[in-house]
C-alpha cells in the first residue's frame, strides 16, 4: 500500500485529505452549545421531578383524629 509520496518537499502542494476541512471550530461550537442546552434541559427536568416528588410527599393526608378517638 503506497500513498504516492516519495518526499516531503511536495507536501504544501497536497490538498485536504478529508471533506469539510477547517470546519472543526464550527463543529466544536455546535457540540459545546448542544452540551450546554442538554445540561440545562436535564437540570430543569430533574427539578420538575423533585418538585413532583416533594409535592406528593406534602399532599399525603394526615391521619385523621377520628381514627385515634376512643370507641363509643
Amino acid at each position: 500500500m503506497s500513498t504516492g509520496l516519495s518526499s516531503l518537499s511536495k507536501l504544501p502542494e497536497l490538498t485536504t485529505l478529508y471533506p469539510f476541512a477547517g470546519a472543526e471550530y464550527v463543529y466544536t461550537l455546535i457540540l459545546l452549545g448542544f452540551i450546554v442546552v442538554f445540561f440545562m434541559w436535564q437540570t430543569a427536568m430533574e427539578q420538575l421531578h423533585i418538585k413532583k416528588i416533594m409535592g406528593e410527599a406534602k399532599s399525603e393526608p394526615a391521619p385523621s383524629a377520628a381514627a385515634f378517638a376512643p370507641a363509643e
